[in-house]
């Protein structure tokens, strides 16, 4: 039987910090379409995070940048990051209240394979799915 290593998770965000910063390991189709980074660049939790995510294109979501707040607590990797949209939008992981986005609804998490890549992944791709639905006007934002 063969066990999985626990990565600390310190060497995980750093490791996630580094591909946010080079834009590496994001996968076709959201290569050039998702961007992360740390909010505050001497923040050693690395807990508090920005991203920004395009509309798939060819959708009314498409050509459109939505920015996103990411919360990796002490939970994380255990448990996902919290999600909060900045810029309202009609998909169904968003609570329409708040911006925050139910990440459980979108994958079952797993410390091993999943992070904030996967995570932004997930969400870009609910985008195209969802996109055919009404959405509020561009730049409105949650409070």
């Amino acid at each position: 039987m063969t066990e999985k290593v626990v990565v600390p998770r310190s060497f995980k965000l750093l490791d996630e910090l580094e591909k946010g910063e080079k834009g590496t390991g994001i996968p076709h189709p959201h290569t050039s379409f998702i961007s992360f980074g740390l909010v505050d660049s001497g923040d050693m939790t690395l807990s508090a995070w920005n991203a920004s995510i395009i509309g798939p294109q060819n959708t009314i979501l498409g050509d459109k940048i939505y920015s996103l707040s990411v919360i990796t607590d002490q939970t994380y990797p255990d448990k996902p990051p919290k999600v909060f949209f900045k810029v309202k939008i009609n998909i169904p992981c968003v609570n329409q209240s708040t911006g925050e986005v139910n990440v459980d609804s979108l994958c079952n998490w797993d410390r091993h394979s999943c992070g904030i890549i996967s995570t932004l992944c997930a969400i870009r791709k609910q985008m195209k799915t969802y996109s055919k639905r009404p959405q509020p006007p561009y730049g409105e934002s949650y409070k």
